[in-house]
């Protein structure tokens, strides 16, 4: 997959965090990455095998892993762990909001005589506050469109809870809560389904009911994505746990072969965000 020059230079800032936290012995963590970033932190960390975004590993004798408020998020913190915090240690401050993270509900003022809000209108209203983008998590927005939680550096929460006060031509109220309280979640749906073998045109054309060959010219116009990654070949095989997109189409995530068929195909798991 390609990887563009300028994503290379933040190498040098990973090597430096895990440094920090091996000789200082103190807790370091990167802002949030895109999917791309973590792709990249993932192989220059060596993190389960290269292409993994989440789970934890070893990185120059410095425990590290991603975490972005709730397993299912696509914008995660990479965290350098001190010898004397465990994974689930941290876990259990992150999500209690006494950590690195915190999470923010918005609420729309007057919700019913109010326009609903959308994941584009939060963006754009913590952007114009100056909010740098690696300050800023997922943005899970309730189904009926009056609330939003967006997962922040704790560092920047209250900075906006002051500030925040419209989102598009709503007036919102903010507070901070622990990240744990938040219950909106992605909604993913399994697809399951025989394919010849597990190469990316594959697994778009099961997944997104096409032919093999519409796959292949999907993967030839540049328009899938491996965990935030350009898919340059046709061929290339995901690992479990890889999040590819198709644009114009939508996201699933590969979980992997479950068994082969009596006819040497392989039957593989999908989850699809609906």
């Amino acid at each position: 997959m390609r990887h563009k020059e300028s994503e290379l230079l933040s190498a040098g800032r990973i090597r430096d965090l895990a440094r920090q936290a091996q000789q200082n012995d103190y807790l370091t963590h990167t802002g949030f990455l895109s999917l791309s970033e973590q792709s990249l932190a993932a192989v220059e960390t060596d993190a389960s095998g290269g292409g993994k975004t989440s789970g934890e590993g070893q990185y120059t004798g410095t425990r590290h892993f991603f975490y972005g408020g709730f397993p299912e998020a696509d914008r995660k913190v990479l965290f350098f762990l001190p010898s004397y915090m465990d994974e689930d240690e941290l876990l259990r401050q992150e999500e209690a909001g006494e950590g690195i993270l915190s999470c923010l509900k918005l609420t729309v003022r007057g919700a019913r005589f109010t326009k609903e809000i959308g994941h584009r209108d939060c963006l754009g209203a913590l952007m114009n506050l100056g909010v740098g983008r690696e300050t800023v998590g997922d943005i899970m927005i309730t189904e009926d469109g009056t609330a939003a939680y967006i997962y922040v550096l704790s560092s920047i929460a209250e900075h906006i809870c002051r500030e925040l006060v419209t989102v598009g031509r709503a007036h919102v109220d903010l507070e901070i809560v622990p990240p744990s309280s938040c219950t909106v979640r992605p909604v993913l749906v399994e697809r399951a389904g025989s394919v010849a073998s597990v190469r990316i045109d594959s697994l778009v054309a099961l997944v997104f009911r096409l032919s093999r060959s519409s796959a292949q010219e999907l993967v030839a116009q540049e328009k899938v994505f491996a965990d935030g990654r350009i898919v340059v070949s046709a061929s290339w095989e995901p690992a479990p746990g890889c999040r590819i997109s198709v644009r114009g189409h939508g996201k699933f995530i590969y979980d992997g072969e479950e068994k082969k068929t009596k006819k040497g195909r392989l039957f593989v798991k999908t989850r699809v965000f609906s």
